[in-house]
């Protein structure tokens, strides 16, 4: 019985070596993909390229990043979550993909159970903007009118059970006042009929209104950070307006498959915070409108369950319809 119990342990430790070794000598087997589950020239595609260039040099290794869009990213997710957890599948995660996961039962994947955090990648406010040609010069100006014109004024986003969807029902519940949600298919267009004073205003990425506010098509009015912007510092905070826990911020992060060697998600989370504390790196973000935020995985995965969390807990005040 004893060398039986001494052959078992033997095997053990056999078998852990190995293991280490083998997540020691990753990654050398073959090319890493990083899957978008969006499709090719969006901010996230964008980010995910300018990070993977510089990841392929640090690791002296092939990085493909791969286009899986459909679904609103589940698709590309579900890819992501049923793949081999051996260090070469990673992918892109986002606050829209924490809303999905915090709200569609019918998903067979969950971030912080199936998807696990890697590394926080950048993160920038939403902004609350009106079109230049309306009257509305700071946020309680628009909501007197939107109280006062019940159900008149509309307010456009990028899609349906987006962020910006939650935060712009958020702000009404909050404020006590209703408007009109109108729902694009993507920032782009909002945009345009914000410029064009199509809708009088808008609850979008703060990068794309920033850059409208100076060609001085738009005006932003409010932010949902904790602080207000460098880039624009006489824009003031939604808490700054008396809406004290309207704190949140869209973001950017890498994920990857359950049970990955922790040497390996170690070593690609490191590798990463090396990536983005880089001062080109960084402006590069800040032109594709997100600041920099290296995490390593263990706070990372802290912040994706509390992320899931606190969506899962809006979605039961606001029950926003999910397409």
């Amino acid at each position: 019985m004893k060398k039986y119990i001494a052959s078992c342990f033997t095997l053990l430790i056999c078998l852990l070596s190995s293991n280490h070794s083998w997540a020691e000598e990753w990654p050398k087997e073959r090319p890493i993909r990083i899957i978008v589950p969006q499709a090719a020239g969006g901010t996230n595609d964008i980010v995910t390229r300018l990070i993977a260039l510089e990841l392929s040099k640090a690791l002296n290794q092939s990085i493909i990043v791969e286009n899986r869009p459909g679904a609103s990213g589940a698709i590309g997710m579900q890819a992501a979550a049923t793949a081999a957890p051996d260090g070469y599948t990673f992918a892109i995660a986002s606050d829209s993909i924490a809303i999905m996961s915090a709200t569609k039962e019918s998903l067979s994947w969950r971030l912080g159970r199936d998807l696990i955090g890697v590394s926080l990648l950048g993160e920038q406010p939403i902004g609350i903007a009106v079109s230049g040609q309306a009257p509305y010069q700071t946020l309680s100006d628009l909501i007197n009118a939107a109280k006062s014109k019940s159900d008149t004024i509309s307010y456009g986003t990028s899609g349906q059970g987006t962020n910006q969807h939650y935060i712009g029902e958020w702000l009404a519940k909050s404020g006590n006042f209703k408007w009109i949600h109108v729902p694009y298919k993507g920032g782009g267009q909002a945009i345009i009929d914000l410029t064009g004073g199509t809708t009088p205003a808008a609850v979008l990425g703060f990068a794309p209104l920033l850059s409208q506010q100076k060609k001085g098509g738009i005006r932003i009015l409010a932010i949902t950070s904790a602080q207000r912007n460098v880039s624009a510092p006489s824009v003031p905070t939604l808490s700054e307006l008396g809406f004290k826990d309207m704190v949140i911020n869209q973001w950017v992060g890498v994920v990857t498959p359950k049970n990955l060697n922790p040497i390996i998600l170690n070593k690609m989370s490191k590798e990463i915070g090396a990536v983005l504390e880089k001062p080109e790196i960084k402006a590069k973000l800040l032109d594709a409108g997100l600041t920099a935020r290296p995490m390593p995985a263990s706070e990372f995965e802290v912040f994706l369950k509390a992320s899931v969390q606190r969506w899962s807990e809006l979605n039961k005040v606001l029950q926003i319809p999910i397409d």
